[in-house]
């Protein structure tokens, strides 16, 4: 009898260092991922790593504004197996339907998949710095090494022409 009881002893006590270890492993990992999550960008950084361009009407007046943002220089964990970006529209236009009537290239090549990114999604990375703004992730294929340091996105508006944004320069650290 008291054999029965040490094997059963012997048996919790195994189960209970075995989830005490499986406890202590999988709180470190979710504390990376959390981090990883939820990492802290400077404005400076993400204005760096952004770009502007303006489509104007013909008579001179603001009809669309964009702005580009190459995710891969703000977190190279996240983005890091293509190359990614963060497009902000924001369209006082009536005659442009967003995304219909857009056309992006990188290197002369179509992105991968474009997607609207949700109000719930925004994080310090994400942002909107206008609230009649939408914002979409654009997924490219992975740029060879060498054209990874000439990074230049075309953007095609139809009814608007065409604006570059040359991320070729490099980004300085900055802190305020």
């Amino acid at each position: 009898m008291q054999g029965i009881y040490n094997s059963i002893l012997s048996k919790l006590f195994n189960i209970f260092y075995t989830l005490i270890i499986a406890t202590i492993l999988l709180s470190g990992c979710s504390s990376y991922f959390y981090k990883m999550k939820h990492i802290k960008v400077s404005a400076q950084t993400l204005s760096q790593s952004s770009r502007i361009a303006l489509f104007m009407s013909n008579d001179n007046s603001l009809e669309i504004a964009t702005r580009l943002t190459y995710l891969n220089e703000l977190d190279s964990i996240s983005y890091n197996n293509r190359e990614y970006f963060f497009l902000e529209i924001f369209n006082e236009s009536d005659e442009v339907i967003v995304p219909d009537s857009l056309k992006i290239s990188l290197f002369n090549k179509k992105p991968m998949w474009i997607r609207k990114i949700s109000k719930e999604e925004l994080d310090d990375i994400l942002v909107l710095e206008n609230d009649y703004s939408e914002g979409y992730l654009i997924a490219f294929k992975k740029a060879p090494l060498l054209l990874q340091r000439r990074i230049l996105v075309e953007l095609s508006i139809t009814n608007f022409g065409t604006a570059s944004y040359d991320f070729s320069y490099k980004v300085m650290n900055s802190e305020l």
